[in-house]
């Protein structure tokens, strides 16, 4: 009897171990635990310059009490200049912050703006940055008197390559009145030129509307699914006792930049290497906005193509660009080309990565027409479609706009593919606010993606998106994409893909992901990647791990965190 009761306790107590495990520890940013010294009510109502401070001071104290009002209107700002410390020229716009509405209701702890999506500037503002806004939170320090706080956070990007500068905006509130907005960007996925690093921050004057929103319980109700949905979170030193996965996540080569995201997938759950600033950890880190540049290819660009595949057939990847593309239809170079050849780089079209090249064709155009248009001005390259390997980013424009118009002749004038893609992949997946990079119609409405660039994923769109490729598109028993596309693309057949020339990149190109050989563990493991400019990858490993690191160094040598993910779970086997 004696050992019966011992043998149960001993399962018990497994259980009871095993289920503390299994608990999401999901680290939800830094806490300010000293007495407040920075940003308090006094400077945010004077409105003087704030200087750079830890991001703590931007976050509910630990000792904090509920708010004491709840929070419900807009608020607006002007065009203002941002103190932009960089030893260079700004280009018009860069140091404004843009005149634009944003709209929040709070509930119980939290935030919560109204538009989730990207808020495109528009005249009469001359700044050159677009708002995602982010959830934030509302509390209340005792010595603040009879004010309330807020913070939250929110992405600037740019309208022209998609870089994207995180920061953390907050100020004080009480009833129909709020003081300045104290804003602080510590941190970015910008160009690689140093020059592009700086410690962006303003105080903003504020215009404030307090009203009732009509959506605002479908508001809460997205928000409180949201976070239902969000990949349970473990600290990155779970799996890396020994610390070398995260000190390749923190290296800093050629800029000062911290590393934005690094994190690995096992097992349907996100292992975190929290996120750092200039100025201390990151306060929303579920929130952070990352520049992926072209890993927004295979993303978005592979993800919408593969779709598609699903919803009309196999057969759209044998689909000729020149029948959607009317612009191209009487180029000698764009003759056979089809979508497949578009998404693999092998068009047989002039295109290069080339700044001026593609800084002149397709960044400089603000609408479709125009980067089209651009397109058909270009020329031959050696070989025909399907034949040579030659990346160029345009190839993937021409693509977006190929799908648009297939999708309008399919489904019906003015349907964005976009938002089927949306409506039907992500959503599902719970990745529904994952943003892109759109063009600009002269009337001022959004565009079609650019699918070269421009993707903006929060940790938890990257992870689940990567997660659905690596099931070959099936999410809880539905196929959402093409099951043999999405093998193809990342090896899995008999199929290697185009061979780049030993491109620097990767050895393989399929899809839109790269792939090379690596010496790992005693055999050679071949990972399939996307990759972005600046040294952004998702890999995918044959033991079904998946990487991901977005960065600002151009580090392109990966084999190191090769070897230590193979020692967490080998693919020799």
């Amino acid at each position: 009897m004696g050992t019966l009761k011992a043998f149960v306790i001993t399962v018990y107590l497994i259980l009871i171990a095993n289920s503390c495990q299994e608990k999401p520890a999901l680290w939800d940013g830094p806490k300010l635990t000293q007495s407040r010294s920075q940003i308090t009510v006094e400077q945010l109502l004077e409105g003087g310059t704030i200087p750079l401070t830890d991001m703590s001071f931007f976050t509910r104290p630990e000792w904090a009490q509920p708010a004491l009002v709840k929070f419900s209107g807009a608020i607006k700002f002007e065009d203002t200049e941002m103190i932009f410390p960089v030893n260079r020229a700004y280009y018009p716009g860069e140091n404004l912050f843009p005149g634009i509405t944003l709209d929040f209701i709070s509930h119980e702890e939290e935030l919560i703006p109204v538009r989730k999506e990207i808020m495109i500037n528009r005249l009469p503002s001359q700044s050159s940055w677009n708002v995602i806004a982010g959830t934030g939170k509302i509390w209340h320090e005792e010595g603040d008197g009879e004010w309330s706080r807020a913070s939250f956070p929110l992405s600037l990007t740019d309208s022209y390559i998609g870089q994207v500068r995180n920061c953390v905006a907050t100020f004080v509130f009480i009833n129909d009145t709020i003081s300045n907005v104290c804003v602080q960007c510590s941190q970015e996925t910008a160009d690689l030129n140093d020059n592009q690093v700086g410690d962006m921050r303003v105080v903003l004057p504020a215009g404030y509307q307090p009203r009732s929103y009509s959506d605002s319980v479908s508001v809460i109700e997205r928000r409180t699914r949201i976070k239902s949905e969000r990949l349970p979170v473990f600290p990155l030193s779970v799996i890396d006792r020994d610390n070398e996965i995260a000190g390749y996540f923190e290296k800093s080569l050629y800029t000062n930049a911290p590393t934005s995201l690094g994190a690995v997938l096992m097992d349907d759950k996100l292992y975190l290497q929290p996120p750092m600033t200039r100025h201390g950890l990151y306060p929303y880190p579920d929130e952070m906005r990352h520049a992926v540049y072209s890993v927004t290819k295979s993303m978005a660009g592979a993800l919408a193509l593969f779709y598609f595949a699903e919803r009309y057939g196999d057969e759209i990847f044998d689909a000729l660009i020149t029948d959607y593309v009317p612009e191209l239809s009487e180029h000698p170079a764009w003759q056979g080309v089809t979508f497949s050849n578009a998404l693999n780089m092998v068009t047989g079209t002039e295109g290069g990565e080339d700044s001026a090249h593609l800084y002149e064709i397709l960044v400089r155009a603000l609408s479709a027409e125009e980067a089209i248009r651009n397109i058909a001005g270009l020329g031959n390259y050696p070989g025909g479609p399907g034949e040579r390997f030659n990346y160029a980013s345009t190839n993937l424009f021409v693509l977006s706009y190929a799908l648009q118009n297939m999708v309008e002749r399919k489904e019906g004038a003015g349907v964005s593919y976009w938002d089927l893609v949306r409506d039907n992949v992500l959503v599902p997946v719970g990745a529904g606010d994952f943003t892109l990079l759109r063009t600009v119609e002269p009337d001022g409405s959004d565009g079609i993606p650019l699918l070269a660039y421009g993707a903006w994923p929060a940790a938890d769109e990257a992870a689940k998106i990567a997660l659905l490729l690596s099931r070959e598109g099936n999410y809880n028993g539905q196929q959402l994409l093409s099951r043999e596309r999405c093998r193809e693309a990342l090896g899995r057949t008999g199929w290697s893909g185009y061979s780049t020339g030993n491109d620097w990149r990767g050895k393989n190109y399929r899809h839109s992901f790269w792939a090379t050989d690596v010496r790992a563990g005693g055999c050679t493991v071949n990972v399939t990647y996307m990759l972005g400019y600046g040294g952004n990858y998702i890999w995918f490993f044959p033991s079904g791990m998946i990487a991901i690191r977005f960065m600002d160094e151009y580090d392109l040598n990966f084999k190191d965190l090769v070897k230590d993910i193979e020692r967490i779970r080998a693919s020799c086997n």
